[in-house]
């Protein structure tokens, strides 16, 4: 009994990581068709699109261009007649200089056709998030804590609102005197506003209404002082739909709003000059895997916010990402003449090293942070310790 019941949940497993892999193949495909369509747009002749790498389980031309779907859903390109570019398949035009060629076209339509994958991501981005908005969005931690209530979920132990004499389940109703049980996101920014203040809290705990007067503390965010209570976290709560006009504004705003913090992101990362905060591939598709378990609107979340990741990385003018390939077709405008092919070649391959030893990293970084929670599981299963 124990091994079938092992066996299904095996296959289950399976089947998540199969719905994540599919999750990022749809963000991957969906990005290359942007260069696609608006290849199309411009007469621009694309030989072959091709999503995955492994076993092929679709191959067919369709007016002129050879789609392919491969079995493992990671990676893809449009070759596009007329772009050398390492990695697209056998390029066996990508020196065409015909008529309907990459190469024969204006800077403008280049511009386009490599601002197309990345207009994709975020096309999919704003309308996930105003779908989601009209539909209504499950409590999920990608939202907080927009979708916090002010009922108290966690504390620090020995914190200031434990000593104050608060308990989780208390529901916060003002502070100093400023009602915030309307919005919670005003919530942390009142207190974060109050750094060692003396202030009245007013509170509900079993439908009574309580008020204590606490002094805030304090925490260092980078190099500036907030005011804190000690609590780490909050409820949450599902956010209903909203009528369709709202919930277009609602949707724009989330999109928005992940932009910038993504790009912040990103800031923090470059400023650091650290990639301790980054999540590679592994963690991606754990994370991926998990949330289709939980919630089909939850995984649609986290895709759009891979998306968002997606077009923001690749306006890195890196090679090997259309960031990378705008920069060499701006330089070649200005310069008016194409850089040679040798030393496109040798950037494109130091571009490669770098991001593969940058995934290697993160992949290592990422199975020891998934792992480390079982590590005395398996020493104790291996025996070690005894």
């Amino acid at each position: 009994m124990d091994l079938i019941a092992s066996f299904f949940l095996i296959a289950q497993r399976l089947l998540y990581l199969a719905i994540a892999l599919c999750g990022i193949g749809f963000l991957i495909g969906f990005h290359e068709l942007g260069h696609f369509v608006f290849c199309k747009l411009f007469g621009i002749r694309t030989p072959e699109f091709s999503i995955g790498f492994g076993p092929v389980l679709f191959s067919r031309k369709i007016g002129g261009t050879k789609f392919v779907i491969s079995a493992i859903p990671l990676g893809g390109f449009v070759e596009i007649a007329g772009a050398a570019e390492m990695g697209q398949g056998e390029q066996k035009h990508a020196l065409s200089q015909e008529s309907d060629s990459f190469a024969a076209k204006p800077y403008y339509q280049k511009f386009l056709v490599m601002m197309g994958g990345i207009s994709f991501n975020l096309l999919f981005a704003y309308f996930a998030c105003i779908l989601l908005a009209f539909t209504g969005i499950p409590k999920t931690r990608y939202l907080y804590p927009t979708n916090a209530k002010t009922t108290i979920h966690k504390m620090q132990s020995d914190s200031v609102a434990e000593k104050a004499g608060l308990q989780v389940g208390d529901s916060i109703r003002s502070i100093d005197n400023i009602p915030i049980h309307k919005k919670p996101i005003d919530f942390i920014k009142t207190i974060q506003s109050l750094p060692n203040k003396t202030v009245p809290i007013q509170f509900k705990r079993g439908g009574e209404l309580h008020e204590i007067v606490v002094t805030i503390g304090t925490r260092t965010v980078g190099d500036i002082t907030v005011g804190s209570l000690g609590i780490t976290d909050l409820d949450m709560k599902d956010i209903p739909g909203q009528p369709f006009f709202a919930a277009i504004r609602r949707g724009i705003q989330m999109t928005n709003a992940w932009i910038v913090l993504t790009v912040r992101g990103f800031l923090s990362i470059f400023q650091q000059r650290s990639v301790e905060g980054m999540e590679g591939p592994v963690a991606l598709i754990s994370m991926l895997s998990q949330d289709a378990t939980s919630h089909l609107k939850i995984f649609l979340i986290l895709l759009v916010i891979i998306s968002i990741n997606l077009a923001i990385i690749n306006l890195f003018p890196l090679p090997i990402l259309d960031g990378g390939q705008l920069l060499f077709y701006t330089i070649e405008a200005i310069a008016g003449r194409p850089l040679p092919l040798k030393v496109r070649e040798y950037i494109h391959i130091a571009s490669w090293l770098l991001i593969l030893v940058l995934i290697l990293y993160l992949t290592v970084q990422d199975v020891g942070r998934i792992a480390s929670p079982h590590i005395e599981s398996i020493k104790q299963f291996l025996g070690f310790g005894r």
